[in-house]
């Protein structure tokens, strides 16, 4: 092991050290093996027998020898844990048993408490989905756990959860709650509000299925088109709306937060500064986009700086699904979803000879994998060159 020996067999602890530290061995007679640190006076890391790593502090009080278990590596990191081993060694020069105070701390936290008045704030600030997350708590977790101490939810709770958010919605949005009762627990051991494991370690999430994949074929899109046109009068700018979708593959949220400001008919552009990944993007505006975009500039509200406005002052439109589900019952065509339109625009475009690169660039990816689900549409092209190379191999032998 690498690492400055500091005095009687203490070690420098560095991350990359931990990191590198190995397993306990399976035969050794204590569970964990302890590795001292130099700079933080009673801090220990303990390994265990399945490479899990703790931070420990050893101390005495009253002459008795104590441990208390600070968090688990990496979820708390070597700065915090030299931290709470400080706070601890503080609170003995003062005459008080650091696990005496953190059990007074932890017995009256409540998990509703520890959610609105720790983790909300600290997800307002570095999430950009805290808003989210906030309606998950108020709907589900704060019904269900809002009066109970964390040290009272068990990983049998957190699994009776999920299972019924499963079986009430979809895998997926069970899984967007696991993560965030993963996260809660994480923080408050990691804040020093609970001691213990997470009870959300050891749930088993749930199997999600393969993406989505429903789009418009060329007669749904005739008979989606027609149905536009028929509401033209009655409702131009939810019309409107849906043309932009189909025609651009912009995401219902981006389209809805586009202003007039960001749109360049004449170079035929639009600007989004903010997009589902958090980035910029320019989106290319087609003729037909164009031509969206111009009905709606002749009927554009004074002072309103949204493309598609609201009922309200400078608001944009709320989601137009009334309308969308109007046109969607005169075509019949079913469980059509609105993300389908982007679904939709995509498939044309690699039907059309574009590449999948292009169709990333064009849908606003950041990375090829979300690209890759219409790849088999792309696939009579390759057939295509692959012939063409059969051929001038043929040529080539006779």
């Amino acid at each position: 092991m690498n690492g400055e020996t500091g005095p009687r067999g203490r070690v420098r602890l560095s991350q990359k050290l931990i990191e590198a530290l190995p397993s306990n061995q399976p035969d050794a007679r204590r569970r964990e093996k302890e590795y001292a640190d130099s700079d933080a006076i009673g801090l220990r890391v303990s390994v265990s027998k399945g490479g899990r790593k703790f931070f420990d502090y050893r101390y005495r009080h009253n002459r008795r020898k104590r441990v208390l278990r600070l968090g688990e590596w990496p979820g708390m990191s070597l700065q915090d844990a030299r931290d709470r081993a400080r706070e601890c060694r503080n609170l003995l020069y003062r005459g008080i048993d650091p696990s005496t105070e953190r059990e007074t701390r932890t017995s009256v936290m409540t998990f509703g408490e520890f959610s609105e008045s720790e983790y909300l704030p600290f997800a307002r600030a570095n999430k950009k989905s805290a808003r989210d997350d906030e309606n998950k708590l108020k709907r589900d977790l704060l019904p269900a756990w809002g009066r109970l101490p964390l040290t009272a939810i068990t990983t049998k709770d957190v699994q009776a959860l999920c299972t019924r958010i499963r079986t009430e919605s979809s895998p997926t949005y069970a899984n967007r709650y696991y993560s965030l009762i993963h996260r809660i627990f994480s923080l408050a051991i990691l804040w020093g509000k609970l001691d213990g494991r997470n009870p959300a370690k050891g749930v088993a999430k749930a199997k999600e299925s393969a993406g989505r994949e429903r789009f418009l074929s060329r007669d749904e899109i005739e008979r989606f088109t027609a149905a536009l046109d028929a509401c033209r009068d009655t409702d131009f700018a939810g019309q409107a709306f849906l043309r932009l979708l189909l025609a651009t593959g912009v995401r219902c949220g981006e389209a809805l937060s586009l202003e007039w400001v960001n749109v360049d008919l004449e170079r035929g552009v639009a600007f989004l500064p903010k997009t589902k990944s958090g980035r910029s993007r320019q989106v290319v505006l087609n003729e037909l986009a164009k031509e969206v975009l111009r009905g709606m500039l002749e009927r554009r509200a004074d002072g309103n700086p949204f493309v598609f406005p609201g009922a309200r002052p400078g608001a944009h439109m709320a989601e137009p699904r009334r309308v969308f589900e109007r046109v969607k019952a005169e075509a019949k065509l079913g469980n059509l979803r609105l993300h389908d339109l982007r679904h939709t625009f995509a498939s044309v475009a690699v039907q059309n000879g574009a590449s999948l690169y292009e169709v990333q660039k064009l849908l606003g990816h950041s990375s090829s994998v979300m690209t890759q689900r219409y790849s088999h549409l792309s696939d009579d092209g390759l057939r295509a060159v692959s012939n063409g190379v059969a051929k001038q191999i043929a040529g080539a032998a006779e």
